[in-house]
C-alpha cells in the first residue's frame, strides 16, 4: 500500500498533469510580452452595441486585427504586438469613430469604453489621454519602464536592469544590478526574468554576474514591465519580481542609430573611503554600438538588428605584506624547497613596520572587462491570421581582474568569461477574432567559467602568518540551460475572457571544479625551516551534469461582469521536479530518510518532488460610476510557489569528494604531495532534505488607482505577504550540551539545507505617474514596508543561525528590510524650439535654445540591517557549534555612540558585551542599522537635427551629481575591538552602478 501511494504521488499525478496539459497545448495564451484591448461599445443613452466592427491597426507596420462587439457590446482584442494603434468603431445606423495614439503596452490590456453616435452627425476622431491610463483589468502591483526611460534616462554603466529599482515595491540594496535588486519582500533568487516571454535568468547563478551588463543589450529593449506582487495566473514561475522584457521589432521605415557613450576618470570624483587605492585609479569606459531595423516586404517581413559593445579599463592598487630582502635569502639558503614560492611574491619597496622578516610592495595593475552582444530579430506575417517571429541573442564577456586575498593583492589574477545566449521562435494563429493561439519555442544559456591564475601554478593557496596569501590555481566551470516549449490560448466568449497555458521547461546544469587546498605556516620562522602547521586538500569534483523537467500550466477567466467592474480568477499548476545526475554519480545524504550510515548510496534519488503545488488566485477591479470613469478601486489574494536558486540543489554531486586535512604530522613539509599518498581521505557530506516541500508566498493587497489632472495617475496600495517552507542553511548533528555527545557518532557536525524558515512582509506604496505625454515623462513612488523572517534564504541571500536548535530565535528584521524607499524619475523635453510654447518659429535663438531636454533620477532609502557577531571557540559553546554567533546585548544602553554616528564609530560598542560561559548570546539578529543612501543623477542632452530623417544626439550625464558619500555597511565582529563599528569601505566599490562618487559619462549618438 505504501508504494502503491509513493507511486502515485511521484509518478502518476505529474504525468497525468503533463499529459492533459500536452493534450490542450494545442489550443492554449500568456500576454507577458504583448498586449491587450478590451471595452465596451455603447450609444449616447447607455445602450450597448452588439455587432460593431473594432479594427486595430498597428501604425509602425500596418498589421490589424478585427473583432466585433458582443450582444452585451463587450469586446476584447488579445496578443496585440506592441507599439502605437488606431482603433476603428464601426456600427451599423452609427457614424464611424476613430481613436489615434493607442499606446499598447508590455502585459497589459488597455480599456476602452466607448460611446458612438447616430449617422448624420460628423466623423468623430479622437486622440487618445494617454496620460491618464488607468488598470481595470489587473491588481497587480508593479510598473512599467516606458521607452523613453530606456532611451534617454542616465544609466551608469548601461545596465537595464538599474530601471527595475524605480518600481513601486523596489529596494536597491547594492549596485544597481540584477544581484542587488529585490521586490516587495522577497530574495533575489525569487526574482523570474523573461525576454519575450522566454526564460532568461541566469540557470548557474540566478544572480546575473556583475560584468555581464548587456546579456540583454539595452539598445535593443522596446520596453519592459516589473509586477512585484499579485500577478495573476498566467505569469510567475516564482513568487519574487516578474521581470518581463519585450524586444524591438523592424518596421515599414528603414531606422537606425550609432552610439557611443565615453567615461574618464578625469571628470570622476575620489572615492572618500578606499583603502586599498588611495589615489583616484585610471578609468576607461567605453560602451559602443548601433542599430538597424526596417521591412524585407513591406507590411509583411521585418528585421531588426543590434549590436553593442563595452570596453572597461580600472586602474587597481595592490598593496601586500611580502618577504624582505634579507628574510629571502635565509629561507633560500636554509630550505631551497620554498623558493618557487619566494619567486611567487613580488618585491618589496618599503620596510612594513611590524617585523625585519616583512616589507610592503606596492605594485599596479588593471580590471579589464570587455564584453559584445548581439541581437536579431525577424518578423512574417503570412496572414491577419498567421505570423512568427524569430529572435536570437548572443554575449560574449570576460573580467580580468587581480584576485583579492583579504584586503590586499599579490600578482595573482581571475578570469571569469561568460557566453550568455537566448534564443525564441513564436506562431501566433487567430482561429478566429476570439480565439487566438501562441506557441513559443525558446533556449537560454548563461555559463560562467572562473579561472584563479596563481603565479605560484600550484592548486594550493599559501598562507603564512604575517604575509599576504598566494592564491592557487582553481579552475570551476558552470553551464545551465533550458529549453522552453510554451503554448497559449486566449477564447473570447461574452464577457469572459478565458485564457489557458502551459510550459514544459528542460533544465540542464552542469557544475564541477578542480583540486584545490591550502598549506599553511604558522610563523615566519616555521616557514625559514619548512615546517608546515597544516594542509587542507579536495580532490577534483569532475563536471557533473544535473537535469530535470519541469511544468506550468495555467486557467484563467478575465469577466467583465459589468463595464466597470472586472473579476479576475485563475488557478496555477507547477510541477517542478528535481535534479538527478545524468550518469548517476551523486550520492544523497540525509539521516531522516537513509538512516544512521547518512548517505543514501551513490545514484540514490535527489528526493521526493512535490505534486501539489497549486496556486490560485483572484483578483477584482471596480472603477466606480460616482468617480467619474477616474477612480479603480482593486484587490487581490493569490498563492506563488517556488524551488529556489538552482544551486541550492546540488549538494548530492560532492559528497562523494574526498578532502585531506593534515594536522599535526611530524616533519610535515613542502611539497606536501609525498604525504598525501599515507593520508586516508575524508569525505565531508552535505545534507540536503530529501522531503523538503516547496516554498510558497501568500500575497494579499488593496489599491485605489486615481486620474489626477495634468495627465497623472496616483495609486496608493497596501500588500502583504507571508512565506512558508522558505529555505534555510543550518549545520547538524552538534554535540548535545549535556552528554557531548553527537547523534551520529560517526560524523562531526553537517551542513544542511531545508525549509524550516518563514517571513512576511507588510507594505505601504503611493505612486504618481505619468506616461510620456507633451515632452513630459514622470515617475515617482514611496514604499514603507517591514520584512521579518528566520533567515534571508537564497545563495545570495543565506543566513545561518546562531543556534540551529531554535529557528524563531532567528526572527528578526531580514537582511533586504528597508523601512523607507523613495524613487523618482523623469524625462522632460524642454518647452523651447520649434513646435514648443517658446521660441517656436526658425532663427538662430530657436536653434539654440531648442531641442535640449533634461533627464533625472532621484533615490533614496534608509539603512539596512546589521548582525552583530563575535567569533567562539568551539570548546566555548556546548554544542562545540561557532557560526553566526551574537554577544550579548547590555540593557539601555544605545545602539548609537554618545557622539553620533560617524564612520570610524558607527555602532556604540558598549552596547553589547562577549559571551561567558557555554550558553548563546542574547542579542537579536540583525540589531543594528547601516547608513542610509541617497542619490541623484542628471542628464542634459541636445538634439541637432541634420536631415528630415536624421539627427545627431549629444548628451552629458552626472552620476551621484552632489557627490554624497555612499557608505557601506560597518565591521560587527565585537570579537575585534579596534575595528567593530568602523565604516571601511563605500556601498558600491565598483566604477559602475548606483553609490559610486560623481561620475561624468557623455554620449553622441545619431539616428535616422
Amino acid at each position: 500500500m505504501r508504494h502503491s501511494k509513493r507511486f502515485l504521488r511521484v509518478f502518476l499525478v505529474p504525468a497525468t498533469s503533463l499529459v492533459l496539459t500536452l493534450l490542450i497545448a494545442p489550443f492554449l495564451s500568456a500576454q507577458i510580452d504583448r498586449a491587450g484591448l478590451n471595452g465596451t461599445v455603447k450609444d449616447a443613452d447607455g445602450r450597448s452595441i452588439a455587432g460593431a466592427k473594432i479594427t486595430a491597426l498597428q501604425i509602425a507596420t500596418g498589421q490589424q486585427r478585427d473583432t466585433v462587439s458582443s450582444a452585451t457590446g463587450t469586446y476584447d482584442i488579445p496578443e496585440l504586438p506592441l507599439g502605437l494603434y488606431r482603433v476603428t468603431y464601426d456600427a451599423s445606423g452609427f457614424h464611424e469613430k476613430i481613436i489615434d495614439g493607442i499606446q499598447q503596452t508590455v502585459g497589459h490590456t488597455r480599456t476602452l469604453n466607448v460611446v458612438m453616435s447616430v449617422e448624420g452627425m460628423t466623423q468623430q476622431v479622437e486622440v487618445s489621454d494617454v496620460g491618464t491610463q488607468l488598470d481595470e483589468t489587473s491588481a497587480a502591483l508593479g510598473a512599467r519602464i516606458a521607452p523613453e526611460q530606456v532611451k534617454n534616462l542616465p544609466l551608469n554603466g548601461r545596465n537595464w536592469s538599474t530601471l527595475t529599482a524605480l518600481v513601486p515595491g523596489a529596494v536597491d540594496t547594492g549596485g544597481s544590478n540584477q544581484r542587488s535588486i529585490r521586490f516587495a519582500g522577497r530574495g533575489l533568487d525569487d526574482n523570474n526574468f523573461t525576454y519575450d516571454g522566454i526564460d532568461a535568468t541566469n540557470v548557474v547563478n540566478q544572480a546575473q554576474q556583475p560584468f555581464v551588463r548587456l546579456a540583454i543589450p539595452t539598445e535593443a529593449i522596446q520596453e519592459f514591465r516589473i509586477d512585484t506582487m499579485l500577478f495573476t495566473a498566467e505569469n510567475g514561475s516564482t513568487p519574487g519580481g516578474q521581470i518581463a522584457v519585450a524586444s524591438k521589432t523592424g518596421t515599414n521605415n528603414l531606422h537606425g542609430s550609432l552610439f557611443e557613450f565615453l567615461r574618464n576618470d578625469i571628470f570622476d570624483a575620489r572615492q572618500p573611503i578606499d583603502t586599498l587605492n588611495p589615489n583616484k585609479p585610471a578609468f576607461r569606459l567605453n560602451q559602443y554600438g548601433g542599430s538597424l531595423g526596417g521591412p524585407v516586404l513591406r507590411d509583411k517581413t521585418f528585421f531588426y538588428f543590434a549590436y553593442e559593445g563595452l570596453r572597461q579599463t580600472l586602474g587597481q592598487t595592490l598593496p601586500g605584506l611580502v618577504p624582505s630582502d634579507s628574510f629571502r635569502a635565509a629561507v633560500a639558503q636554509q630550505s631551497p624547497a620554498l623558493i618557487p614560492i619566494l619567486n611567487a611574491f613580488p618585491r618589496g619597496q618599503f620596510p612594513s613596520g611590524t617585523s625585519a622578516n616583512v616589507s610592503e610592495s606596492i605594485g599596479s595593475g588593471r580590471q579589464l572587462d570587455h564584453e559584445d552582444s548581439v541581437v536579431l530579430r525577424l518578423d512574417h506575417h503570412f496572414s491577419t491570421a498567421d505570423s512568427v517571429y524569430l529572435r536570437f541573442n548572443f554575449d560574449a564577456s570576460y573580467s580580468d581582474v587581480p584576485l583579492i586575498e583579504g584586503q590586499t593583492y599579490l600578482n595573482d589574477r581571475q578570469l571569469v568569461t561568460s557566453r550568455p545566449v537566448n534564443g525564441e521562435l513564436e506562431s501566433l494563429h487567430l482561429f478566429s477574432p476570439r480565439l487566438v493561439n501562441e506557441l513559443k519555442f525558446g533556449f537560454n544559456r548563461g555559463n560562467v567559467y572562473t579561472t584563479d591564475q596563481s603565479v605560484l601554478q600550484t592548486p594550493y593557496a599559501i598562507s603564512i602568518s604575517g604575509f599576504t596569501t598566494l592564491s592557487g590555481n582553481e579552475y570551476k566551470p558552470g553551464v545551465g540551460n533550458t529549453y522552453s516549449y510554451i503554448d497559449n490560448l486566449t477564447w473570447i466568449k461574452g464577457a469572459h475572457t478565458l485564457k489557458f497555458g502551459v510550459e514544459v521547461r528542460r533544465i540542464q546544469l552542469n557544475q564541477g571544479n578542480t583540486a584545490n587546498g591550502t598549506i599553511t605556516f604558522s610563523s615566519a620562522a616555521n616557514f625559514l625551516n619548512n615546517l608546515v602547521s597544516s594542509a587542507t586538500y579536495a580532490a577534483e569534483l569532475p563536471v557533473n551534469g544535473l537535469r530535470k523537467t519541469e511544468t506550468y500550466s495555467y486557467v484563467e477567466d478575465e469577466w467583465k461582469i459589468r463595464d466597470n467592474l472586472t473579476l479576475n480568477a485563475g488557478v496555477r499548476y507547477t510541477f517542478y521536479n528535481i535534479f538527478h545526475e545524468v550518469l548517476g554519480r551523486a550520492n544523497p545524504f540525509d539521516f531522516a530518510t537513509c538512516g544512521p550510515q547518512g548517505y543514501c548510496g551513490v545514484g540514490a534519488s535527489f528526493g521526493q518532488p512535490n505534486t501539489l503545488d497549486i496556486d490560485p488566485r483572484l483578483s477584482i477591479t471596480w472603477a466606480p460610476n460616482a468617480g467619474g470613469g477616474k477612480t479603480v478601486l482593486r484587490s487581490g489574494f493569490g498563492l506563488y510557489h517556488g524551488d529556489g536558486q538552482l544551486d541550492d540543489q546540488n549538494f548530492p554531486i560532492s559528497n562523494e569528494i574526498a578532502q585531506y586535512s593534515l594536522n599535526s604530522i611530524a616533519n610535515l613539509s613542502y611539497p606536501i604531495t609525498p604525504f598525501l599518498s599515507d593520508t586516508p581521505g575524508i569525505i565531508a557530506p552535505r545534507e540536503a532534505d530529501r522531503d523538503r516541500k516547496d516554498m510558497y508566498v501568500a500575497q494579499w493587497g488593496l489599491s485605489v488607482q486615481q486620474a489626477l489632472p495634468h495627465e497623472l495617475v496616483g495609486t496608493l496600495s497596501y500588500v502583504g505577504s507571508k512565506g512558508t517552507y522558505l529555505l534555510n542553511t543550518s549545520y547538524i548533528n552538534l554535540k548535545d550540551p549535556v552528554t557531548g555527545l553527537r547523534p551520529y557518532p560517526a560524523f562531526g557536525q553537517v551542513q544542511s539545507r531545508g525549509n524550516e524558515n518563514n517571513s512576511s512582509y507588510q507594505g505601504f506604496v503611493a505612486s504618481l505617474q505619468r506616461t510620456f505625454t507633451n515632452g513630459l515623462l514622470l515617475s515617482a513612488n514611496y514604499t514603507y514596508s517591514h520584512e521579518i523572517d528566520q533567515g534571508s534564504a537564497g545563495g545570495g541571500d543565506s543566513d545561518f543561525p546562531q543556534n540551529p536548535a531554535c529557528p524563531s530565535c532567528e526572527r528578526s528584521s531580514g537582511d533586504f528590510d528597508v523601512r523607507h524607499v523613495f524613487n523618482s524619475n523623469a524625462v522632460y523635453e524642454l518647452p523651447f524650439g520649434p513646435g514648443k510654447t517658446f521660441l517656436s518659429n526658425s532663427g538662430i535663438a530657436s536653434e539654440v535654445f531648442g531641442r535640449w531636454s533634461v533627464t533625472a533620477i532621484a533615490t533614496a532609502r534608509t539603512g539596512l540591517p546589521v548582525n552583530v557577531t563575535e567569533d567562539r571557540s568551539s570548546s566555548s559553546v556546548a554544542t562545540g557549534y561557532t557560526t553566526s554567533q551574537r554577544p550579548n546585548r547590555v540593557p539601555g544602553v544605545s545602539l548609537t555612540p554618545p557622539g553620533g554616528h560617524k564612520i570610524n564609530q558607527w555602532i556604540n560598542p558598549a552596547a553589547f558585551s562577549l559571551v561567558t560561559g557555554s550558553g548563546y548570546g542574547d542579542s537579536p539578529r540583525n540589531v543594528a542599522r547601516g547608513p542610509d543612501l541617497w542619490q541623484a543623477d542628471f542628464g542634459l542632452a541636445k538634439r541637432i537635427p541634420l536631415t528630415e530623417k536624421m539627427q545627431l544626439q549629444f548628451r552629458t550625464e552626472f552620476f551621484n551629481i552632489f557627490n554624497r558619500a555612499q557608505y557601506g555597511l560597518p565591521l560587527a565582529d565585537l570579537s575585534s575591538p579596534t575595528t567593530f563599528g568602523q565604516i571601511v569601505g563605500a556601498v558600491n566599490t565598483g566604477p559602475v552602478g548606483t553609490g559610486t562618487p560623481r561620475q561624468i559619462q557623455f554620449m553622441l549618438r545619431l539616428e535616422f
